[in-house]
């Protein structure tokens, strides 16, 4: 099964990377709606790798998958690991071309509102002896005034951060590296950070003990502030590719005109598909199994039982295999366009 994430996490972990996000679909209202658990919180995804020691993706793959990206997740498969009742196995992971908004009214729809303390405590980590009182590992809070330092007395963890939280106080490490990188060409700017949401994640298990981590600094891209936003750029440099940025003035009249025939297209198939079940149900009607004339010839087949080779399976359980066996074939150039899909209760 095929999964959907808005990416809230591409932070480091064990030499590679941690992507997390929260499930969303797209709907029969033509809309992408987020899934929620039975208590009402957003339902979160961590990816966890099946070719590395710790689970962690390798770092080539996670580039490109910035915060509020849209992202696939192929050939999903659960399994909870303790706490991390998040994690699933896969086969690919790829990032769609849409960004949603990092904005308040769409960061507010996935902001765990249920928990007032982080993972059921208020210390800085949680003992592997209670972990059976933990059924989550991840959640994304608001908060407000919160400030990042570099404490040069620790010999890890330094790049840090402190915030309230329902009256408590915190002070967490960083492991999200788009924000590291604006912290530390610019440390002034982060004295204090007036209004920004924060993903949450349990780490793995060190001497017993799971430390929370702030996996993503999420400064809303319509806050009243003076801060450099990490959502500008991903952790290699580059500016975000999402469909909100300028287009070559060049490409207005090809823009127009897919628009008009894909819409054109998108009726068309609308209407065969209500002429095909309209005729499929005539010839069940009148036990017809073949139409002749000039122009068509319609058969009818019956509902049957089929096996169907499912090559994306295949290949996650025999690799070895699946590499022998198929070669490459050259392709030749070509282009992809695909349709841009906006939730439609968020201001873009």
């Amino acid at each position: 099964m095929d999964k959907y994430i808005v990416c809230l996490a591409n932070s480091y972990k064990r030499g590679g990377r941690c992507i997390a996000g929260i499930e969303v679909f797209y709907s029969h209202n033509k809309q992408w709606e987020i899934v929620r658990d039975r208590d009402g919180r957003p339902h979160w995804i961590r990816p966890i790798s099946r070719s590395t020691q710790y689970g962690e993706i390798p770092t080539e793959y996670a580039y490109g998958i910035n915060l509020c990206s849209l992202v696939k997740i192929t050939d999903v498969s659960e399994c909870p690991n303790q706490a991390h009742t998040e994690n699933v196995s896969y086969s690919r992971i790829e990032v769609c071309p849409l960004c949603f908004p990092c904005s308040h009214a769409m960061l507010h729809l996935l902001t765990d509102n249920l928990h007032h303390t982080l993972f059921q405590n208020r210390g800085r980590a949680v003992s592997v002896n209670k972990l059976a009182d933990i059924d989550y590992s991840l959640m994304l809070i608001h908060v407000q005034n919160a400030h990042a330092y570099l404490d040069e007395e620790r010999s890890k963890s330094k790049n840090r951060v402190s915030f309230t939280y329902n009256d408590t106080e915190y002070d967490l490490p960083v492991t999200d590296p788009a924000f590291l990188d604006c912290f530390r060409n610019s440390p002034n700017s982060y004295a204090t950070i007036p209004d920004v949401y924060l993903t949450l994640s349990l780490g793995l298990e060190f001497e017993g003990w799971l430390h929370k981590l702030v996996a993503a600094v999420v400064i809303p891209t319509d806050a009243i502030s003076n801060i450099p936003n990490p959502q500008a750029k991903d952790s290699s440099d580059r500016q975000v590719t999402s469909y909100t940025q300028e287009r070559p003035s060049w490409f207005d009249e090809y823009d127009q005109e897919l628009e008009r025939l894909l819409k054109l297209k998108e009726d068309i198939e609308s209407k065969i598909t209500e002429l095909r079940a309209s005729l499929l149900k005539q010839m069940e009607n009148k036990n017809v199994s073949q139409v002749n004339s000039q122009r068509f010839t319609v058969t009818y087949s019956p509902a049957k039982t089929v096996m169907q080779f499912d090559g994306r399976t295949f290949r996650a359980e025999n690799d070895e295999l699946y590499s022998r066996y198929c070669k490459p074939k050259q392709r030749e150039a070509s282009i992809t366009v695909k349709r841009i899909k906006n939730l439609s209760d968020i201001e873009q």
